[in-house]
């Protein structure tokens, strides 16, 4: 009787576990190690084709379901994907060229791919322990690179001067809350805070290990975590201009709180994926953890 129940009790939690919601349920594995998984058919008719751009709404989740970006928020514009030749070869990105405006897909795609792709960066933190990202699309519409191009420049409703004015109003009222006495170096940076450190200085050349982390102003985070990387200190564009220049007046051990103006960082066009606007100035903290 004893052995009926067990044999009874394990077949209800084969078929429990069988029954239950996976997170690969519907989609096709791709070759390329993604998944693939078409959500709904628009009824555009305008196909993607080689060097085109994607203007698309997107929502992109941890493995938990959690949402850590998403047009509604970071990108007001839509989020933008480039069909350029070494993508379509290399990504997941060839599957566009099977949709037209209005189609709904979702993606599942290893982190190190994901993070380096659309954001070039290294996977932070807070998804370090995630096989896998969900990428939600809607194509909203197709457009070519100089129409890109020209909705970039278009975008700009106000003149340069008047922008980056409104730029260095906002950095001061950043800084009436609690550094109200800083003034930028020579550069245009702004050196909030400025703690230990007595080891070897950065120098060209030097392999350097840093851990940072981003804001915008209103305290958003940029990529929601702490981040580490290493590289040659002096390699063009490995970061952006003004985390290089504070880097290099760093020692082994020390950290800085900084702003950086938006012409050291992302510019009058911002980020390539929109996911940081143009003209916005972003706060940093940057350690250096080892120099070799």
């Amino acid at each position: 009787m004893v052995k009926n129940g067990i044999c009874f009790f394990l077949v209800i939690v084969f078929f429990s576990a069988c029954n239950k919601p996976s997170l690969l349920d519907g989609y096709s594995r791709e070759y390329g190690g993604y998944y693939y998984k078409l959500l709904s058919l628009g009824d555009g008719n305008r196909n993607p084709q080689l060097n085109d751009v994607l203007v698309t709404d997107a929502v992109m989740k941890t493995q938990s379901d959690s949402v850590f970006w998403d047009t509604s928020h970071d990108g007001v514009n839509g989020f933008y994907i480039s069909l350029d030749l070494e993508k379509i070869k290399n990504t997941h990105h060839h599957q566009f060229l099977k949709l037209v405006e209005g189609d709904s897909v979702s993606f599942l795609i290893k982190p190190s791919v994901f993070f380096r792709l659309y954001f070039d960066t290294i996977i932070p933190d807070f998804c370090k322990n995630d096989s896998l990202i969900k990428l939600d699309l809607k194509i909203n519409e197709v457009i070519s690179k100089a129409e890109y191009l020209s909705l970039k420049e278009n975008s700009q409703l106000k003149e340069v001067d008047d922008t980056e004015l409104q730029e260095l109003e906002l950095i001061d009222c950043y800084l009436l809350q609690e550094y109200k006495y800083v003034q930028p170096d020579q550069f245009g940076i702004y050196t909030l805070e400025k703690k230990g450190g007595s080891g070897e200085k950065v120098s060209l050349g030097k392999k350097v290990k840093i851990s940072f982390s981003g804001t915008f102003l209103d305290g958003r985070p940029i990529g929601n975590t702490n981040q580490e990387m290493e590289f040659i200190y002096g390699t063009p564009d490995q970061i952006i201009k003004g985390l290089n220049i504070v880097i290099g007046s760093l020692k082994k051990g020390e950290t800085a709180k900084i702003i950086v103006p938006s012409r050291l960082a992302f510019g009058e066009l911002g980020s390539s994926n929109g996911s940081i606007p143009p003209y916005t100035p972003l706060v940093f903290n940057v350690k250096i953890i080892d120099i070799k």
